[in-house]
This record gives C-alpha cells, sequence and structure tokens, in this order.
C-alpha cells in the first residue's frame, strides 16, 4: 500500500490545490480526533420546484457539520431543517440559504433555494477559496448564513468563526454561542419563551462559569424583558434566560405590524468578546400553536473512543427531553433513529505541505472528496416514510450507525427512558472505515401530552488522528467505502 503513495510526496501542495481539497479538522481535542468536512458536491439534497405548492414551517434550524471553518481550501456542510411547531422536520419546504460575506470570499457550492426532503432536510455545502487578499478580514470577522422559507417571511441566522491565517489576526474561537428556544414562534400581542445559550470553544468543547451578554434588540420599541435565570454557565456550559412581552410594554409608536416584520431578535457575546451571535425568533400577529415541549440531542464533538480490536470508533450522545417552559420531564419514552444526509466518495492521501517540499508527508488529507445526496429510495421506517441514500457501488451502505448503551451492550430497539433530570446517556458506534466518509443527523421523538414532538443533530463521522501513520502511509478510512470516482452516478 505503501507504494500507492509515495508518488504524491514529491508534489508541492500548490501544484495539486485543483484537485485536493483540504478539509480543516473539524474539532482536534487533545485525544487528536478528526471530524472531517466535505467537498465537491455533486448533486443537491432538493431541488428548486418553485411552481408547486410548498409546505410551511414554523420555525427553521440551521446545523453545522463542525463549529469553524478554515480560511482557505474548506468546506462546511449545512442542514437547514424546516421544522413544525414541536419541532418536528417539515418535508416540501422552500428553503434559501444566504450567505453574508463583505469579503466574497466564501461561496455556496450547488442551487442556494431547495425543497427540504421527507425528514424537512435542506443540505448545503460552504467553501472557503484557494487563496485571497482579503482572507485576514475573513478571519477577523467570520461569515453569516441566513436561511428563509414561506416565501422570506421566515429567517434564522447563524454566525461562522473562520480560522486559520498566515497574519497577527486571529479569530476569536474562545466564545462561540449556541442558541435554543422551547418556542420559536411568539405572539405579537404578548407572549413568554425560555432561551437556552451555551458556550463553547471552537472545538465545540462547553465552557462553565463563564458570563455571557445577552441583549434584545429594540428592546426599547418592543419592550420584551428577560430574566437570567444564573450569573454564569453552568457545568453543561448552558444558562437560560426567560424572555417575555406585552401589548402594555411595547412603545406606543412601535406598531405590531412592524413587531412582526422585525421579529425578535437576540445577540449574544462573551464578555471579553467582540465576536456578536445572533439568533431570529418569529413573531406573528394570530395565535401561535401551542408547543408541549422539544427534545435536544447533543453529542461531544473533541472526544471519541475506539475498540481494543480496532474496528468501530465509538462516540457519547446526551438527550434531554423539556416542556414547553423548559424544564425537565423524568421518566418520559424517547425512541433514537439515524438517517444519513450525505456520503462521500474519494480517497486520502499523505501529502507533502512543506514549501519548498522535502519529500516527506507532513499531512494526512482528502486528495479526492466528493458529496453525494442521492441516489434515493422510499422506505418505512417505524411507520414513517423517509427517502433513504442508496449508493451505486455494491454491496454499499448507509445504514453503518447504530446506536449502544455501552460498549458491548446494544441498545433494545432504539428506546430509552429520561432520568430525574429529564435526560439519558448513550453511544453511537460505527465501523472506522466509514470515518469521514458519511454526515449523519441522529434523531429523537417523543409524545407529550398526546404530542409527538421531535429532535435531531448532525455530524460527519470522525477518526482518530493516533490511528493514521505518516511513517507507515496507514490509515483506518484510506478509500471511501462508497467508491473514489467523484462522480455520484456510478459505483465506482
Amino acid at each position: 500500500m505503501k507504494s500507492m503513495y509515495k508518488k504524491q510526496l514529491t508534489l508541492k501542495l500548490s501544484a495539486i490545490a485543483v484537485s485536493i481539497m483540504l478539509a480543516s479538522c473539524g474539532g482536534g481535542g487533545g485525544d487528536g480526533y478528526y471530524q472531517n468536512g466535505s467537498s465537491n458536491s455533486n448533486s443537491s439534497s432538493g431541488s428548486n420546484n418553485s411552481g408547486s405548492q410548498q409546505a410551511t414551517a414554523t420555525a427553521l434550524k440551521i446545523e453545522l457539520d463542525k463549529l469553524s471553518v478554515a480560511a482557505t481550501n474548506d468546506t462546511l456542510t449545512v442542514t437547514v431543517r424546516g421544522l413544525d411547531k414541536n419541532k418536528g422536520g417539515v418535508a416540501g419546504a422552500n428553503v434559501t440559504l444566504a450567505l453574508v460575506d463583505p469579503t466574497n470570499n466564501v461561496s455556496i457550492e450547488g442551487v442556494s433555494t431547495q425543497i427540504t426532503d421527507a425528514a424537512g432536510n435542506a443540505v448545503y455545502i460552504i467553501k472557503t477559496p484557494k487563496t485571497s487578499s482579503s482572507i485576514n478580514e475573513l478571519v477577523k470577522n467570520g461569515f453569516k448564513l441566513i436561511a428563509s422559507t414561506n416565501n422570506g417571511t421566515l429567517t434564522q441566522e447563524q454566525t461562522v468563526t473562520v480560522t486559520g491565517s498566515n497574519s497577527t489576526v486571529e479569530a476569536d474561537t474562545t466564545s462561540i454561542v449556541l442558541f435554543d428556544a422551547t418556542k420559536t414562534s411568539l405572539n405579537v400581542r404578548g407572549d413568554q419563551t425560555t432561551v437556552t445559550l451555551t458556550a463553547v470553544d471552537a472545538n465545540g468543547s462547553t465552557l462553565a462559569n463563564q458570563a455571557i451578554t445577552l441583549r434584545v434588540k429594540n428592546s426599547v420599541l418592543n419592550g420584551v424583558k428577560f430574566t437570567p435565570n444564573a450569573t454564569q454557565t453552568d457545568a453543561n456550559g448552558q444558562i437560560t434566560y426567560t424572555l417575555s412581552f406585552s401589548e402594555n410594554q411595547r412603545n406606543s409608536s412601535y406598531s405590531a405590524a412592524q413587531f412582526v416584520l422585525d421579529d425578535l431578535v437576540l445577540e449574544a457575546n462573551f464578555g471579553q468578546s467582540t465576536k456578536i451571535y445572533t439568533y431570529k425568533l418569529d413573531v406573528v400577529n394570530s395565535d401561535v400553536p401551542v408547543a408541549v415541549g422539544a427534545i435536544a440531542v447533543a453529542y461531544n464533538p473533541t472526544t471519541m473512543e475506539d475498540t481494543s480490536e480496532g474496528v468501530y470508533y465509538y462516540k457519547n450522545i446526551s438527550v434531554q427531553v423539556t416542556d414547553v417552559d423548559g424544564k425537565p420531564i423524568p421518566n418520559q419514552d424517547v425512541t433514537m433513529g439515524v438517517n444519513a444526509l450525505a456520503y462521500y466518495k474519494g480517497r486520502f492521501g499523505f501529502v507533502d505541505t512543506s514549501n519548498p517540499t522535502d519529500g516527506k508527508p507532513d499531512e494526512y488529507l482528502p486528495v479526492i472528496r466528493s458529496m453525494c445526496t442521492s441516489p434515493v429510495q422510499a422506505v418505512n421506517v417505524n411507520g414513517e416514510v423517509i427517502n433513504q441514500l442508496t449508493p451505486l457501488k455494491k454491496d454499499s451502505t448507509v445504514q453503518v450507525v447504530s446506536y449502544i448503551n455501552s460498549v458491548g451492550t446494544a441498545a433494545t430497539n432504539n428506546k430509552y427512558t429520561t432520568d430525574a433530570n429529564g435526560r439519558f446517556d448513550l453511544k453511537i458506534q460505527y465501523p472506522k472505515i466509514y470515518a469521514s466518509w458519511l454526515t449523519v443527523q441522529l434523531t429523537a421523538k417523543s409524545t407529550v401530552s398526546g404530542s409527538l414532538i421531535k429532535g435531531s443533530t448532525s455530524l460527519t463521522l470522525g477518526y482518530l488522528s493516533k490511528d493514521v501513520s505518516l511513517i507507515d502511509l496507514n490509515g483506518p478510512n484510506i478509500e471511501s467505502p462508497y467508491g473514489i470516482d467523484p462522480n455520484c452516478t456510478n459505483g465506482n
């Protein structure tokens, strides 16, 4: 196998920049865990069927396969979810993703408007350039994603941190703020919701005992009041706020129609940070469907385990169920699921990135990497019809991720029950050969007060750096199990 890759070592990185897509390590912890991004999309997860009637979403959620992106030669997989009142997926919604990047360095690969699939997902690939004279500005300020649906009346935003520059300007990656809310649509005449802020660093590690500043945009006009339920983030890096407003609190010069148009925009940052993270709650001029609760699905993005026999990787997952006021619901039955969003074709190489080259490999990088979101076939999973990816390579499958209670102990029907804190912990396992070649969505569903609620999170399967040898030119996932030809229409 070593001879297959020796010829790569004489190539300068710049000379093969056209074929090498340098996927940044989406979270390199002390244990050397890598969760790669993706590149070279050959198909779209949805289509622009503007002529057909579109479904209406109650809220939008933006899921990133990593929390930061490199300024050059990197990609980011973005999943936009159309949600109903209980955060379940809405199929057939027309979703548009826009970029706010004053440097004009970042781009969307493929179409920017898609129709959500059966699970409510629209998958996008964001690319950073090979090089640019304005890279420093991109690193300093990052860029913003804005997703919209319902003919542009419903939007959501996500700030993306950019890392990696040769200048003295460095990205602020120590203070990333993630948002969640028990209710994402609010009645303009008066309403309340509980907002949870999670403090993480660029590797996804939660930050305890941190003070986060929360502001409500236009609070003098809209009259929104909020009460922090703590002064600092807890052991899980979280702090909650209760937001409320009424017609009497709204300024008389600020009409209900204008409040509906502006929506409720939250801004948050760490005390020492200048980077502002925003989150938007939809304000509507009608009765809001009453949500009964929410499910949060989270994973540890910096830590992984592997088996003694060296075949599987493991990752810790945690799920929490709360009511509409953010209070945990104990003894609640939850069913977990896995939905493959995209698979990738290609291979890794051992590349000499030195300048000038010295003939020695110093990076393990994907030299071919192509994202595929088709073909699909409709299948029945637990009474639900979903579109399941069907790779064309013979005997290949995307059904490789499974839930386990602990190493060697399988889950029973993927069903779990929350503890006194409204949560439960579990693991996922997958064969090492699929690491970096599959992006999945972990889903959870439960019935609360007679209503079905759902939650999800997305991730690209990662690998451990200790499994890669730059000396022996070995790795656990050198070639994609779905083929190495970047064309998604064949199995080669």
